[in-house]
């Protein structure tokens, strides 16, 4: 709903009289490319849309659906099969992702929208993580976790038995025979690794034995044929180990693993993501799925394959190369330290797997610095047996390689670097993965970061308005996310059952969804707040263009060195309460480029490498922060004492020498940080909840504010550009371009005002006086007395389901005509109370004709104006204030304020197991309506 947002003063700041120059001038000049692509809204830089369908598609009705995307405006869709919400059986032996059908219905989508200019991009298969039907969970190829099983042996006692097993881990194996799908418990053996033993500070007997690490013995070479012979020394308790692998058997529907209809036949299983052997096996079933037809158009079309965050479960991952890779990496054996890798698996499928042992007084730091080794290997297994073997295979289809890169410890900016397109979410991104992820892709000179943007999480289907989306995305954008992805566009009808009791019928209105009735936003014609979408699509057009052009800037960057980015190892967020723009570097993207100013670094544990990465920063100029007496101990681990010693002697040596240059400074905390920075914000912002970003091309700067604030604010904005720039305003729902008014300079600093409603954004580009091409005169505007408008009329476009004979997809339409409507939620009118769909408020206006604003006061639902029977400007969903120009005309005049509502107060009632719950919204006008003439 809107809200009134502000006073007329507030809606002219931005248009008082200029200090700088009353215009900005023309000549001969013609507009620059950036303003003739920002004014079109090119459909190329819009948002995309992860396309939900079903295992049943059909390729008339998917190229019908991608026509409507391309309608309104909207860049691409990414195709996905997701069936979360299908509670009962569909039949994987007829309809099945990959099937005859649904390999069809993608070469038709493709071709359409090579015609259509639409990106089409695809999923790495069906749902995520990777996986391949019938694949053997016992082989290297599938899913592995290193496992174990114990036995205490009490001193001088000689252990004679099978090397102690794990606990056994059983799964579902479900197939489908004639529709009727029968479950199979089968096993998941596990493969002997290794043994070691180790002695217990006590008992052994806590739920997690408490362990000494300076005891591990390697008893490997004491196993024969699968019996282990050992005797343990004379002091203490000990306790045998033995490690396994085998496979997780993992399907791919995580996080919970509880889809109720098998998404294949046989089953899928999810591929090893740390070995070649998995990457290989899912590239040949892939490629088996593409025919010479789909390969052209694939290329063609030039989109991306995606894959979702590594939502991957089991106790420790594990590949048949993970000791060699580990050594390889960190500079010394495991075998001996192996109780650190020992884990057992989450209940929860948003839980960390539990370590099995505890360790003696004094050595959590080292177990820590083990630990932080292992991860770095998990790291180097990834990207180089599964990232860039995907990469690699992509882009030889011609397509690009986009993925969420997380879930698993992963350097976020190394992974940035090896990717076409690096993506975050709403969901599973915390601020700082976030700003670790954009920036990342920043410093790696790419231009596209994405965002699955699931709007309002769970528990808001049909409850947001396209403005609360609007928000939410501006707040991203100001994250440093320059691409939209929504979550999602449903394929329009529901399945079919395996046993034909249930076909699509108007009991699901208004269609499909993949997740039910639980998780992200369904766009697309359902709705009827689709019928102004256009309007939306253009708006994340010109944001994401100006997102999009040039290079990002940041005042400061912080390091990052957390795995995975989600807590960051100093929280950065002390620059933005202080007013700078700032971004999380890791040690994996120091190598990269430098768009900040100045790097924030505590006093944590850090390795050689990235402390000289830093030191070629510096030494190129960059400003350094430290903040505490800088870092004390390398990040890993040192197999002895003298090694650990001498690693953090050559750490703190580079850092002694770093503090006499002269621009490295150190700080006691972060408050003495902020005295110590000889940086000035680009963006210097009087009210802290306006948020900035900067892009800068050429000559040019391009500012996107965004208010985070609930309520709306006007404030005093300081911008660093060139000396003879001119601040333009940009409007990204109109297109419009104005030169700034009430600006002054001072250097080459333009100070000016600006008033944002709660949630909105606005543009100022600081550019040369010919850049628009024409001669731009910012107004002074002087208003007269409002006139609150009263006696209107609604005609009311009520949206339904069908009969039963109705598809799921059918709305049926019923019209009400209320004279003389009191402005308030058609929940509270007698006779409309749980309508929704499109309506129509009509009121004469007698003018003198001239220049007006009106304000809507209040809305429940996006709006258009229309005067006499033409539209306005298309209205800023996040405001209220809209010019009418000079549309009235002398004499009576008809004002037309058209309101489309969300659908959750009619689902209330039809679907009222999910929805009756929730809370009604408030939909219509509700005023109070105000014409305010100026000129």
């Amino acid at each position: 709903m809107h809200l009134p947002r502000r006073t007329l003063a507030v809606t002219c700041a931005l248009t008082a009289t200029l200090s700088i120059a009353a215009t900005a001038q023309a000549g001969t000049h013609h507009p620059s490319r950036f303003v003739t692509d920002f004014t079109a809204a090119r459909s190329d830089y819009s948002a995309m849309f992860r396309w939900w369908w079903p295992s049943s598609v059909d390729a008339t009705t998917a190229v019908k659906q991608l026509r409507q995307v391309a309608a309104a405006g909207y860049k691409g869709v990414e195709i996905a099969m997701v069936m979360d919400g299908t509670d009962y059986v569909v039949d994987p032996d007829k309809h099945q992702y990959g099937d005859a059908n649904w390999r069809a219905a993608v070469r038709a989508v493709l071709a359409e929208g090579q015609k259509l200019g639409v990106q089409i991009d695809l999923t790495l298969g069906s749902r995520w993580p990777a996986a391949v039907p019938g694949l053997d969970v016992s082989t290297d190829a599938a899913s592995q976790e290193l496992v174990t099983g114990s036995a205490v042996v009490a001193a001088k006692t000689t252990f004679t038995a099978a090397v102690p097993a794990p606990a056994a881990r059983t799964y579902q194996d479900r197939t489908s025979e004639n529709g009727v799908v029968t479950t199979t418990i089968k096993t998941s053996k596990p493969t002997y690794v290794t043994a070691t033993a180790t002695r217990c500070v006590a008992a052994c007997a806590e739920t997690q034995p408490k362990v000494d690490l300076t005891t591990v013995t390697d008893i490997s070479g004491t196993v024969r044929n699968g019996q282990l012979t050992w005797t343990a020394p004379g002091d203490g308790t000990w306790i045998v180990t033995g490690y396994w692998k085998r496979g997780t058997a993992q399907r791919n529907d995580a996080p919970f693993g509880s889809t109720v209809s098998p998404l294949s036949d046989p089953e899928s299983r999810v591929v090893n993501h740390l070995d070649t052997a998995g990457t290989k096996a899912f590239i040949a079933y892939f490629d088996k799925l593409l025919d010479a037809d789909t390969r052209r158009l694939l290329k063609a079309n030039g989109g991306s394959i995606f894959e979702d965050s590594l939502e991957l479960s089991g106790a420790q991952l594990w590949s048949s190369d993970f000791l060699r890779t580990f050594r390889a990496t960190n500079g010394y054996s495991l075998q001996t330290y192996l109780p650190v890798l020992a884990k057992t698996a989450p209940a929860s499928p948003f839980a960390s797997p539990t370590p099995v042992y505890t360790y003696a007084d004094g050595q959590a730091a080292n177990a820590e610095r083990i630990q932080h080794d292992i991860e770095a290997t998990i790291n180097k297994l990834y990207l180089g047996n599964h990232l860039e073997p995907i990469k690699a295979w992509a882009n030889k289809l011609g397509l690009k390689f986009r993925a969420q890169p997380y879930g698993e410890p992963i350097d976020l900016g190394d992974a940035a670097k090896r990717l076409d397109i690096t993506e975050c979410e709403s969901l599973g991104c915390s601020e700082a993965r976030m700003r670790t992820a954009s920036t990342s892709a920043v410093v790696a000179g790419k231009t596209v970061v994405s965002s699955e943007m699931l709007p309002g999480g769970f528990g808001n289907l049909y409850g947001l308005t396209p403005a609360q989306i609007a928000a939410l995305a501006n707040r991203e954008y100001s994250r440093g996310i320059n691409q939209m992805i929504f979550h999602g566009l449903p394929y329009p009808t529901i399945p079919p059952s395996a046993d034909g009791t249930i076909t699509d019928n108007a009991a699901y209105w208004p269609g499909f969804h993949g997740f039910g009735s639980n998780i992200g936003e369904a766009f697309g014609p359902r709705q009827a707040t689709w019928t102004m979408e256009p309007e939306l699509a253009d708006y994340y057009a010109r944001m994401q263009q100006t997102l999009q052009t040039g290079q990002a800037r940041y005042d400061v960057a912080v390091l990052n060195q957390t795995f995975g980015g989600d807590t960051p190892t100093h929280d950065g967020s002390f620059l933005a309460t202080a007013g700078y723009t700032y971004g999380y570097v890791t040690p994996g993207s120091l190598s990269g480029k430098t768009p900040y100013r100045a790097l924030v670094v505590d006093s944590s544990p850090m390795s050689l490498e990235t402390a000289r990465a830093i030191a070629r920063k510096t030494q190129d100029g960059l400003q350094l922060i430290i903040i505490g007496a800088g870092p004390q101990h390398t990040i890993g681990y040192a197999q002895t004492a003298a090694a650990a010693a001498s690693d953090d002697s050559a750490l703190r040596a580079v850092f002694t020498k770093l503090r006499k240059s002269p621009n490295v400074r150190t700080a006691t905390d972060d408050a003495d940080a902020l005295t110590k920075l000889a940086v000035r914000p680009d963006a210097q912002v009087a009210n802290k909840s306006v948020t900035s970003t900067l892009r800068t091309d050429g000559d040019t700067s391009y500012y996107v504010l965004v208010n985070s604030a609930t309520t709306a604010v006007t404030t005093s904005v300081s911008l660093a550009g060139r000396t003879t720039a001119v601040p333009y305003r940009l409007d990204a729902w109109t297109g419009k371009i104005e030169a700034v008014g009430g600006a002054t300079r001072n250097g080459n600093r333009t100070t000016l005002t600006v008033s944002l409603p709660a949630g909105a954004a606005t543009i100022i580009a600081l550019a040369g006086p010919t850049w628009t091409g024409k001669r731009i005169t910012a107004p002074t505007l002087t208003t007269g007395t409002p006139v609150t408008l009263g006696s209107w009329n609604l005609t009311l476009d009520e949206w339904l389901p069908g009969t039963s004979t109705d598809s799921s997809s059918t709305t049926v339409h019923r019209t009400h005509k209320i004279s003389d409507v009191a402005l308030r939620s058609w929940s509270e009118i007698p006779g409309i109370e749980d309508a929704v769909g499109v309506g129509s408020y009509t009121t004469t206006v007698t003018s003198r004709g001239g220049k007006a604003l009106l304000d809507v006061g209040a809305v429940g639902g996006s709006y258009q104006v229309f005067v006499n029977g033409r539209q306005v400007e298309p209205a800023d969903q996040l405001d209220t204030v809209i010019d009418l120009g000079s549309t009235l005309r002398p004499g009576a005049n008809t004002v037309t304020v058209t309101v489309a509502s969300v659908l959750l107060n009619r689902l209330r009632i039809t679907r009222p197991a999910e929805f009756a719950s929730r809370t009604p919204t408030k939909n219509g006008l509700l005023g109070p309506v105000t014409l305010i003439p100026y000129q």
